[in-house]
């Protein structure tokens, strides 16, 4: 009778676990297949402008692109964990086409820039942000991070008076994160150095569906999906392991009040990654934020969802320019 038992548990129920996500993933491809490219879909790339290099403190080289009118309103866009300036190119162009000049900051390790000697962390991320800020000369400016780049603004901001946060008019988070301190947020960062995670994530059907489930609030375009998994691969798989690892034990939620900038949290109501509560408990620690909520949406609101995202970002400027 025990060999019975042992048997369904160490066999059947794996073997049926296992053909019921593989039922699963078939499904989610087969239905990401029949949806149709959204109009005007291409893949995200930045508006050709005038790409620079800063250099930090600790020897990086970030690379950074300026696009748009220079006399207009001043927008600094911070991408997320493996993206890179590009993944903003539809939201960039709309704010171009409002008279903005759009800057694209690429991350240590990230869209080409360098990582230097002090690696990775939320805190050097912010210093990184400053550096670009201070190097460019840029004041008055507008703040958006999405998720990983949402972390580095919020790092900037909470440094203090003497920081070069004092250059921000306006700031703008979409889908981020707070603290990793929670042992489930602590689990999936940590699979980041796993092989066999790193073999799923490139795996032609494991892939695309996690990426479905993971990214997206909608069922997406097979065009939509490859976009995100070749975006996610242009970052070295490294250089991805080390961002993520530098998250742990990240908790900036006691430094929030201290953000005394126009803010608006925006985030998909679908999102997995940065959960609604999670990024509506940051609105409620930042004593000037607004949360928005995009219904329907996943953590790649800003490919679902581009024009919600530009105009939450110009209701920013508008707040602080009149």
């Amino acid at each position: 009778m025990r060999l019975k038992t042992l048997f369904k548990v160490f066999v059947i129920a794996p073997a049926l676990s296992a053909l019921a996500v593989m039922i699963l993933e078939r499904l989610t491809l087969r239905k990401i297949d029949t949806v149709q490219k959204p109009p005007n879909w291409e893949t995200p790339r930045w508006p050709k402008g005038h790409a620079t290099t800063v250099r930090t403190d600790d020897g990086a080289e970030l690379v950074v692109e300026i696009s748009g009118t220079l006399t207009g309103p001043v927008i600094v866009l911070i991408h997320g964990l493996s993206a890179d300036h590009h993944c903003f190119g539809p939201i960039a162009q709309s704010l171009i086409d409002e008279g903005c000049c759009v800057v694209g900051v690429n991350q240590r390790g990230h869209g080409g820039s360098t990582v230097g000697s002090a690696g990775f962390g939320p805190e050097r991320q912010g210093l990184d942000l400053g550096e670009v800020l201070h190097a460019l000369d840029l004041h008055d400016v507008h703040l958006v991070g999405h998720s990983m780049g949402g972390i580095a603004a919020m790092s900037l901001l909470t440094m203090g008076p003497s920081s070069a946060g004092k250059r921000v008019a306006s700031l703008t988070l979409l889908s981020t994160l707070a603290d990793t301190s929670g042992k489930i947020r602590q689990f999936f960062l940590g699979l980041s150095n796993q092989v066999w995670y790193q073999r799923l994530i490139d795996h032609p059907v494991h892939g695309p569906a996690l990426a479905r489930f993971a990214l997206f609030g909608r069922t997406p375009s097979r065009e939509m999906v490859n976009d995100a998994l070749e975006l996610g691969q242009r970052c070295p798989t490294p250089h991805r392991i080390d961002a993520s690892l530098g998250l742990l034990q990240y908790d900036i939620r006691g430094l929030l009040p201290l953000i005394d900038s126009p803010t608006t949290v925006v985030c998909g109501a679908n999102d997995l990654l940065t959960t609604h509560s999670e990024n509506q408990r940051i609105a409620d620690l930042i004593p000037s934020a607004e949360m928005i909520t995009v219904k329907q949406a996943g953590h790649m609101f800003i490919w679902e969802s581009p024009e919600e995202i530009t105009e939450a970002i110009l209701q920013n400027v508008h707040t602080v320019t009149g």
